[in-house]
């Protein structure tokens, strides 16, 4: 994995900040994907010294996310989040929360977040120090046009949120 380059996210502050975040807050993760019927499987297994499940009252406190993402076209930029015309769309895991949520993105700063389709979901366990994240994922038919998977991991005790993640380096192919 690598950290996402915090000179691509928009406005001044995250570059400027940020500048010295090169290296990925999760360096390897285990990522698995097979599909059974209509319905994709994928697992992702991190390493996380201390999981963070709620935001409580601290504005300084941020929680253990997850996503994963297709292209909607063949030729969409992973690294920006899409272009216009050329969308990313995916599900969104964070550990705060019972449901998935869906994303969709046509560049940096683009991110529109709502409800998941229908009958999408994901389990998660935190235990000896790990995450293990598997998403249940029908009829999702980007990734079967495209094949083609891509996914990020926010450590909240590491700061993570928002553009400070880490990603996998391009899209990934993937098989049935």
């Amino acid at each position: 994995m690598i950290a996402a380059p915090v000179g691509l996210s928009p406005g001044g502050y995250v570059p400027k900040a940020y500048a010295e975040r090169t290296a990925p807050k999760t360096p390897v993760a285990e990522f698995e994907a097979a599909k059974s019927g209509d319905v994709w499987q994928i697992r992702l297994r991190w390493a996380c010294a201390e999981p963070h499940r709620e935001l409580g009252d601290d504005v300084d406190r941020f929680i253990d996310a997850a996503a994963v993402l297709a292209p909607t076209v063949a030729d969409a930029p992973m690294m920006t989040m899409g272009a216009p015309g050329k969308a990313l769309e995916g599900a969104l895991w964070r550990a705060d929360r019972t449901g998935l949520i869906g994303v969709r993105a046509e560049g940096l700063g683009t991110v529109e977040r709502g409800d998941a389709p229908e009958g999408w979901g994901a389990k998660a366990e935190w235990k000896a120090g790990r995450w293990s994240l598997d998403f249940e994922l029908p009829g999702w038919s980007v990734l079967d046009a495209r094949r083609r998977l891509a996914f990020a991991i926010w450590q909240g005790a590491e700061g993570g949120r928002g553009g400070l993640k880490s990603v996998s380096p391009g899209w990934i192919e993937i098989g049935t």
